[in-house]
């Protein structure tokens, strides 16, 4: 029924439960998991005022979005052996910068996802109290099938 979905991460409790049943439905009908963290910040080039001593000290440079970027990674990270734990074997992970709904949106478009898997709230701000924004305007802007996880 499902060939491939697309699941959302964002580090909160309710993505990694959907991490968890977007695992078990891939190990079920043999789908393609995409894993998709969505920077809201993408952070400057510049290496912050308290970095610049360990920069001379290792001859090193991080930049703020050396940093932001590297949390992300992990985020998908995680998430993708969480996936294959619960039985997904075929995994792709994607880092995108900017809107996450619009992201989402895209991705599911352009992968040709037949389902998103998303949690129902996220690390947002209080703006969407009972739905989450983002996963409500995902949910209305989607042809696909929207599955989302408490």
């Amino acid at each position: 029924m499902f060939k491939h979905l697309l699941v959302p991460v964002d580090g909160s409790e309710h993505a990694a439960r959907a991490v968890d049943v977007a695992g078990d439905l891939a190990r079920h009908y043999g789908a393609k998991v995409t894993l998709l963290h969505v920077l809201t910040r993408a952070g400057g080039y510049q290496v912050p005022s308290e970095l610049m001593a360990f920069e001379k000290i290792e001859h090193l440079r991080v930049t703020e979005h050396d940093i932001i970027e590297g949390a992300g990674q992990e985020i998908l990270a995680k998430a993708e052996q969480r996936a294959r734990d619960r039985g997904a074997s075929d995994c792709a992970t994607l880092l995108e910068s900017g809107d996450p709904a619009g992201h989402i949106v895209r991705a599911a478009k352009s992968r040709g996802a037949d389902l998103i898997v998303m949690g129902r709230r996220g690390l947002g701000d209080i703006g969407g109290l009972l739905l989450g924004s983002v996963t409500h305007k995902v949910s209305q802007a989607v042809d696909c099938c929207c599955l989302t996880v408490k």
